[in-house]
């Protein structure tokens, strides 16, 4: 007996696949389900329990439905709105976070970009060029730090909430690198989309 969550999984994978698969001629995309439906029959029936998991794993093999329409042969074109996109998550922060959770919010309902390059446009880093004016602007300390005490024990420390300054120049340059090739990263994906 199937399972019904798993059955609910491929109709929903199949329905996905469907929307993906509009931009191309009724017949070849019939042809291209017709493939998915048989192929996930015969694999569900040689399950030995059809469970979420296994059906999960089949799916995942077969492809996300938009790789699925790109192996078609259907192309993606970036929206206009998309151009802002990498520009909002390197500067937007600037205007007090808006800009920033817009370019996130964009970067996510866009179809331009992968699931991996979202990720990457919202994690590295999050504010973009905000994160590496905020370390500008800590204190950076030489290698010499504030000794005191006599012959016999000496205490050494470093006024709080300031960086040593090799930690500090390093973590600098990589946060004001991230951002930037982050963005360069977005927006070569985009134009890549909009010359196919």
């Amino acid at each position: 007996m199937q399972s019904s969550k798993a059955d609910q999984l491929v109709q929903d994978y199949l329905r996905r696949v469907k929307l993906a698969l509009t931009n191309i001629s009724a017949s070849r995309r019939d042809d291209i389900m017709e493939g998915l439906i048989q192929h996930i029959t015969e694999a569900r029936s040689r399950f030995s329990t059809d469970d979420e998991a296994e059906v999960r794993t089949l799916l995942d093999h077969l492809g996300s439905p938009d790789e699925i329409a790109e192996a078609a042969g259907v192309h993606r074109r970036p929206s206009k709105m998309d151009l802002w996109v990498p520009w909002l998550l390197l500067l937007g922060a600037f205007v007090f976070w808006l800009g920033w959770i817009a370019g996130v919010v964009m970067l996510w309902s866009s179809r331009t970009w992968r699931l991996k390059d979202k990720l990457l446009g919202t994690l590295i880093w999050p504010g973009g060029l905000l994160f590496p004016v905020i370390i500008g602007a800590m204190p950076i300390v030489s290698s010499s730090s504030s000794c005191q005490g006599n012959s016999s024990s000496v205490h050494c420390s470093s006024p709080p909430g300031v960086l040593p300054k090799p930690f500090g120049i390093i973590i600098g340059v990589v946060a004001l690198l991230a951002p930037i090739l982050t963005a360069i990263h977005l927006n070569r994906v985009r134009r890549r989309q909009d010359a196919v």
